[in-house]
């Protein structure tokens, strides 16, 4: 992080005492550890943070502190990121691919034993670079049509390559561990049992006893503009899909929760840095904490405008949104309804940003989004309320 990390009652205080021209990403504890005892007390499983959603070690401090010990790490930097946090924590490497010789230093060096894998030829690197105590799992296909980002066409074996690969691990004495991932932002429980159920039956067409189900990610956070069950929806639908699918007493189910644990974990503060006309120009844009903003119109943030000098008029209208980079692509697919008389100076403080934003986060033109506070009042809370366009 690139500054002192600032504490304060709430954004607007923080505002009045820095009056800030950089992007400032706002943590609020609280609604951290509530997310976190959601999954806890919710999911009949292990869940562990997918930390590719957002690394910040304030969001994972805080995680950490509500209970969380198991985290899905994608590469050996967020691996050493936990180990150096939490040495108790426990790390499962379940990116399919991963970069060379990562899998045998993860597991001699840090101690993990749990892989992925979705293709032949990464099942035999990890036979080479692990030991019989490893868990391989075989990652199957499983897309959605109620994610809103698939992740299919990248990753995951077809049933009949998976069923060969489950009976190769047992013909090298290994445990059969199966995968899945119904795509990121899942808007519909059903997507999971349906998961559930193949992985099931590609297990029994296997022959084999299946040790762990790993049901992946994709959980949704209720974001204003979209309609999206509660998270407890889809916690019954996976175990009713798991009982159902008659899985050995000791089958190890769990999941990879990384929106649901980090979405409103904080908002992003911005400020205007230039208008014209029916166009306003912040100081973040795609190509920092807003390019998920870039990415697809589905999803829409909850924001309130905080002024410089003062209250603004009732009349608003409505404004298109570019980023500060000298880029034309940095445009967001998003609609700011905001006073008439908005001024160059005023704050926008945008709530439900603390998924895939900082985390995918570049310093593109020599901007950065690497800028944080904490709010410590446990009744402060970002914006939730998604104001449409007129």
């Amino acid at each position: 992080m690139s500054a002192p990390i600032k504490t304060y009652k709430n954004v607007d205080a923080f505002i009045v005492d820095n009056r800030p021209n950089i992007p400032v990403n706002c943590v609020y504890p609280h609604l951290v550890r509530q997310m976190a005892r959601d999954f806890l007390d919710g999911f009949n499983g292990t869940p562990m943070y997918a930390v590719k959603a957002n690394p910040s070690p304030l969001v994972l401090k805080e995680l950490y502190a509500a209970g969380i010990r198991h985290f899905d790490t994608a590469s050996m930097d967020e691996i050493k990121l936990i180990n150096s946090m939490f040495p108790d924590a426990t790390c499962y490497f379940m990116a399919p691919s991963k970069f060379v010789g990562a899998a045998k230093e993860a597991y001699e060096k840090y101690g993990l034993r749990h892989f992925v894998a979705d293709h032949q030829s990464e099942i035999d690197r990890l036979l080479n670079d692990t030991g019989d105590d490893a868990n391989i799992f075989i990652r199957l296909k499983a897309h959605s049509e109620e994610a809103v980002y698939e992740l299919s066409s990248k990753f995951g074996m077809a049933n009949e390559d998976a069923v060969k690969a489950l009976q190769y691990l047992e013909s090298k004495g290994r445990k059969a561990n199966i995968s899945f991932h119904v795509g990121s932002l899942c808007t519909h429980p059903d997507a999971f049992p349906r998961a559930v159920a193949n992985a099931a039956g590609v297990a029994k067409e296997a022959g084999v006893k299946l040790n762990a189900l790993d049901v992946g990610g994709g959980f949704p956070y209720k974001y204003p503009s979209m309609e999206t069950p509660p998270l407890k929806d889809f916690f019954d639908a996976i175990d009713e899909a798991v009982k159902a699918a008659d899985l050995p007493k000791d089958c190890e189910i769990l999941c990879e929760p990384g929106r649901a644990l980090s979405a409103n974990a904080q908002s992003l503060l911005l400020q205007i840095i230039m208008i014209k006309d029916d166009q306003i120009y912040l100081n973040d844009g795609i190509y920092g904490s807003m390019s998920e903003v870039g990415m697809t119109d589905l999803v829409r943030y909850p924001y309130r405008l905080v002024s410089c000098d003062g209250p603004r008029a009732n009349e608003t209208k409505g404004f298109g949104t570019y980023g500060p980079t000298c880029d034309t692509l940095d445009v967001m697919n998003m609609h700011f309804e905001l006073p008439v008389d908005v001024q160059v100076g005023d704050w926008i403080e945008i709530g439900i940003l603390g998924a895939y934003s900082n985390a995918v986060a570049s310093n593109f033109n020599g901007f950065s989004a690497d800028n944080w506070m904490v709010v410590e009042d446990d009744n402060a809370f970002p914006p939730t309320y998604y104001h449409a366009p007129v």
